[in-house]
């Protein structure tokens, strides 16, 4: 048997990988982190959330759900690239919800286009830095939305004017602050009242937030620290092979050569595909499909735009700009505005043409 080089064998299945030694080195990996018991706890699937809607389960809507143990959960539409969405999305929800961002697990939304679209967009997609602008009213217009209901189950239980009771913390107290019930114990009641539509739900006054406009910490930064959190590189299924794949180096390019049967000749590498501007060394195990691709010594026909330099694209768009554009918005008279100011700078910022794209896997959440 050829010996196996280090990068191959903790490729394979059986070998140690790099979450199995974080998991399993508390001794020399285990220290304490200030707060670290206030991370927010993740669930990972649908199965999860239908666990928690039981009797009683307060869902007043498709972002939140509030079964009688208290649990509180965020049904995230967005998905979490590292750009720190799981965070300032639950805030938003927690802010007007009236609980801690402790207190909230986090469930990725199913796709339903009609609960969970990115306004901007118009689909369910996460991108055009649009995460915030599409859901800053819709969750605290959920959070206010259980808040109210929440408040109003207590204030009937009690035969108080709701407008008499406050919430803080997942826990709603009466006027003198004697009297107290917990989201969890309020959850049943809550759930058997009319939903009132989110737009006639009042919304806080920015002066008294408390969560949004703060310096929060990431809820995702322990999890990735322990090692607990899974990327799409982690899944492991019956069977399942990886690829490394190779890409034309110009917009447009095409691969010229491949050397095919030296590609397939390094164990395990499987199959090699061919799709014009890219090329993917299908195999076993990661580092034998990398081995692959570096074997098949792809050389590329770099197609039409062979001498577009970055010169040329800076240039086409110069061009563009003095074009009349598309007039997203109109707010004032712009042009009065910069004729009549004091001072006036003008100023041309430039960047490389770059790949809009992640450094590593997209993160999902462990059960």
């Amino acid at each position: 048997m050829d010996k196996l080089t280090l990068a191959e064998r903790m490729s394979d299945e059986t070998a140690m990988s790099r979450r199995a030694f974080l998991q399993g080195t508390g001794l020399l990996l285990g220290f304490a982190m200030t707060g670290a018991s206030a991370e927010p706890v993740f669930a990972a699937s649908a199965s999860q959330v239908v666990e928690h809607e039981v009797t009683g389960t307060f869902a007043p809507n498709g972002f939140i759900r509030i079964d009688p143990t208290g649990a509180v959960i965020l049904v995230m539409p967005m998905v979490e690239m590292g750009q720190g969405v799981y965070t300032s999305l639950t805030m938003l929800l927690a802010e007007e919800l009236e609980v801690r961002l402790d207190q909230i697990q986090v469930q990725h939304a199913p796709p339903n286009h009609a609960l969970y679209a990115n306004s901007i967009i118009g689909i369910q997609n996460t991108g055009g830095s649009a995460s915030i602008r599409a859901f800053w009213t819709p969750l605290r217009q959920a959070g206010a939305v259980g808040r109210n209901l929440l408040i109003a189950a207590a204030a009937k239980r009690w035969n108080v004017d709701p407008a008499t009771c406050r919430a803080r913390d997942g826990v709603v107290f009466d006027s003198t602050g004697s009297k107290h019930l917990s989201y969890g114990e309020l959850a049943d009641a809550a759930a058997k009242l009319p939903v009132p539509p989110a737009a006639n739900v009042k919304l806080k006054d920015p002066k008294d937030f408390h969560l949004i406009g703060t310096r929060a910490k990431r809820v995702d930064s322990a999890m990735k620290v322990d090692g607990r959190a899974l990327f799409g590189i982690d899944t492991r299924l019956p069977g399942m092979k990886v690829a490394a794949v190779a890409i034309s180096p110009v917009l447009g390019g095409k691969a010229r050569t491949i050397v095919e049967k030296a590609a397939l000749a390094v164990r395990g590498v499987r199959q090699v595909v061919n799709v014009d501007e890219a090329v993917a060394v299908v195999a076993d195990h990661m580092a034998a499909a990398k081995k692959g691709l570096e074997a098949a010594a792809i050389t590329w026909d770099d197609g039409p735009n062979s001498k577009v330099s970055s010169a040329d694209i800076v240039k086409q768009l110069a061009q563009q700009s003095h074009k009349p554009g598309a007039v997203a918005r109109n707010v004032g008279d712009a042009g009065k505005a910069l004729t009549e100011a004091a001072q006036r700078v003008d100023a041309v910022y430039q960047v490389p043409f770059l790949a809009h794209a992640a450094m590593e896997p997209f993160i999902y959440w462990p059960s």
